[in-house]
């Protein structure tokens, strides 16, 4: 697990324990800047976790029910919570009455899911050590080619990369990738697979050794409204991206009166934003629409695609070097 993903696991736990906590605690707790913190944020809501700002000295919370759920003590913290049964006897007259009760349901819930999760563990082990297996199986631990991915779907530039999903790897696939969509805490890439010759979905995290290809393609025959209700049987409400932009105060006044790609979901004037449901197929064109207007327009969200903006520029200052 890379230390930003232990880092967001953290961020959903203490904003779960204390409801409005302040960025500068967060910073504190998790050992980073306030600034990292933010950029922490900006990743949750692209992941659509309903983490929400309440509004100046306020701090975070999340929005409706969410929760991190069942409990995931690490070993450590269920080997030093289990230390208080030793002392519960010297202290039990300054505890509340139910405490104990509280205390063994905790331990049985770590107990049931330790249990869960060393089943888990062998099961995976099986399935990936099959007879005849002549390699490892691949780490957990991947690198996440998001901004090569998105740059390539930018450019259409067709790619070429490893793959492995299931307990099985694909290696040297050439693929077009048509777009990206954020499902389910997940992204994928749905893309044309050369090798099979099909439309398919692949969770970005199952990517290895991603390269750009010189190869244009042309998406124009590609429905992704039917490849996505096939697939996953979804509405069209569901394949949209949520984009907050940040405008300068000049620009906002002048998009008043200008015939907008898209009509904003909301406007809000206060932080110079606009809100926009932008539908998946469409996401690249509203980012070229975007990036006319140069430094007087930002991307809040999703936050990715301000990584490839600025994989793009790092690319342009390379040529003026």
């Amino acid at each position: 697990m890379t230390d930003r993903l232990i880092r967001l696991m953290r961020i959903i736990t203490l904003v779960q324990a204390k409801p409005g906590i302040l960025a500068r605690e967060l910073a504190e707790r998790c050992g980073n800047s306030e600034r990292t913190i933010y950029r922490d944020m900006d990743a949750l809501s692209a992941m659509h976790i309903p983490v929400t700002h309440l509004g100046h000295g306020k701090g975070y919370a999340f929005i409706g029910n969410f929760a991190l759920y069942p409990l995931d003590l690490t070993d450590v913290e269920a080997a030093a919570f289990a230390q208080l049964r030793i002392l519960m006897k010297d202290i039990k007259p300054l505890l509340p009455a139910q405490f104990e009760t509280a205390f063994e349901k905790i331990m049985a819930a770590q107990y049931k899911r330790n249990a869960e999760r060393e089943e888990t563990m062998e099961s995976a082990k099986r399935e990936a050590w099959q007879p005849g297996a002549d390699r490892h199986p691949m780490q957990l631990e991947q690198p996440v080619f998001l901004t090569e991915i998105l740059s390539a779907v930018m450019k259409q530039r067709s790619m070429q990369a490893d793959y492995y999903e299931n307990g099985k790897e694909e290696q040297g696939l050439q693929i077009d990738p048509y777009c990206l969509v954020p499902l389910e805490n997940r992204i994928y890439l749905i893309g044309a697979c050369q090798r099979f010759g099909r439309i398919r979905a692949f969770q970005i995290n199952g990517f290895s050794n991603v390269n750009l290809l010189d190869n244009w393609f042309s998406k124009e025959r590609f429905d992704l409204q039917a490849f996505m209700s096939q697939k996953w049987n979804l509405n069209q409400d569901s394949v949209q991206i949520e984009f907050r932009i940040r405008f300068s105060e000049r620009m906002m006044e002048r998009l008043k009166y200008e015939e907008l790609p898209v009509k904003p979901s909301r406007v809000d004037r206060r932080n110079g934003c606009m809100h926009f449901k932008v539908a998946i197929e469409e996401d690249i064109a509203f980012v070229r629409w975007l990036m006319k207007f140069e430094e007087e327009a930002e991307i809040l969200e999703p936050f990715y695609y301000r990584d490839v903006l600025r994989y793009h520029m790092e690319q342009w200052l390379m040529l003026y070097r």
